[in-house]
């Protein structure tokens, strides 16, 4: 085999397309781990949405369409006309009027509800069971407000209609408690997929590596770049290929987006989808996007790195300017650096990584200032790592005088 594909290239290119492959999962299953998987920063996310409007407005049409589908105001109104006014015809002439009436106040008493912070209670709490049946549908087994319906994952707001109708009787309108809401059968469709059956698979398998498979993927790129021969094109290559899967998987967000939206629409919840979307999904579109910026940095320094003329240029004229401003720094230093440039470089590659990946989540501005720190330290060695112009002096050897004495 050629000494091009020996086993130390192809060692690297096998690590690099298993890392490659397993990067979406990493950012994925990340995201899954910290915002889904964990109950307090589950509800910390999606807490807030409580206050937010377009919330407030979804859960009241929904709660107050519930509640007047199973009153019926206009039998009970004329019931109660039947008790002073004798004559039928003026009664079913007040009774359309009075109901709609009552539907208003029914309507106004929910809004109200919504704004106090009784309803945050109610919304905590909701989630909370949402977030456990969401970890039991992933484990396999049928449980709890998430079900599913063939392909369909669905939400049954029963337990949210009981919980603001108990809040309302409390409040005072009494009339709600009139209504018998089913403890299961009020349901609207989250989404629709063939494949809930190897997403419960991917999450059996994955689910104990989770929290660490980001910083393993980073340590099998790092393996397959220190294994390379052509290590500057390999880093340009990596940061293409973060870039593109960057890409994709915002794009598969945007697509997943519009057809909750469309689902959703369905069933009155639409007007809520953007709010809840911005805040559940915010960590995970910024890590997307932190991803991006990764892989722009990459490729920039691949770039830099390599053979072209350009960046060969470029690349001696920094080097020259940072070993100008390097002037000043004493020779001990200066020669100290100049001996272990590359394993500092190395150190400095690895801890910047072990801050991006362990501390804290992958966000855009911890990767910019990561990057930008790297960027400064790397160019600290470079200052650093001056020619020592007294080693390189040319002096002629005694034996070459020696020479040419002889021959003269």
């Amino acid at each position: 085999m050629s000494r091009r594909w020996g086993a130390r290239s192809i060692a690297s290119l096998l690590l690099f397309v298993l890392a490659s492959v397993l990067t979406p999962f990493a950012v994925v299953g990340h995201w899954g781990h910290s915002t889904v998987s964990d109950a307090e920063q589950y509800i910390a996310t999606v807490g807030p949405l409580a206050s937010d409007p377009a919330i407030q407005q979804a859960v009241g049409e929904e709660v107050t369409a519930a509640l007047v589908a199973r009153i019926d105001t206009e039998t009970l109104v004329s019931q109660f006309l039947d008790s002073f006014v004798k004559n039928p015809q003026i009664n079913e002439r007040l009774a359309s009027p009075i109901a709609a009436g009552v539907n208003s106040l029914i309507g106004t008493a929910v809004q109200k509800f919504l704004e106090s912070s009784a309803f945050e209670t109610v919304w905590i709490k909701t989630n909370e069971a949402a977030q456990r049946s969401a970890m039991a549908l992933l484990e396999g087994k049928e449980a709890g407000i998430i079900q599913t319906n063939g392909d369909e994952v669905v939400l049954d707001l029963s337990t949210l209609l009981t919980a603001v109708q108990r809040e309302l009787v409390d409040s005072g309108l009494s009339i709600a408690a009139n209504v018998q809401i089913p403890q299961t059968g009020h349901q609207i469709v989250l989404f629709e997929t063939p494949l809930l059956g190897q997403l419960q698979t991917i999450y059996g398998f994955t689910s104990p590596i989770l929290e660490w498979l980001p910083l393993l993927v980073a340590a099998l790129f790092a393996l397959s770049i220190a294994l390379a021969r052509k290590r500057p094109r390999l880093v340009l290559t990596l940061g293409v290929v973060l870039a593109v899967e960057a890409l994709l998987l915002m794009f598969a967000m945007n697509v997943s987006e519009a057809a909750v939206q469309l689902q959703l629409g369905r069933s009155g919840m639409g007007l809520a989808l953007s709010a809840f979307w911005s805040t559940f999904f915010a960590y995970l579109l910024n890590g997307l996007q932190a991803l991006l910026m990764l892989g722009v940095f990459a490729s920039v320094a691949g770039w830099y790195a390599g053979s072209s003329r350009w960046a060969l240029h470029i690349r001696e004229e920094v080097c020259k300017g940072l070993h100008e401003l390097g002037a000043p720094i004493p020779e001990g230093l200066n020669t100290f650096v100049r001996s272990y440039s590359l394993f500092l470089k190395w150190g400095v590659s690895i801890v910047v990584g072990l801050l991006l990946f362990t501390v804290g989540n992958m966000d855009l501005a911890r990767t910019f200032w990561l990057g930008a720190l790297g960027v400064l330290l790397f160019a600290g060695i470079e200052a650093c790592n001056r020619p020592d112009r007294d080693v390189y002096v040319e002096i002629e050897p005694p034996t070459a005088e020696l020479g040419i004495s002889e021959f003269s």
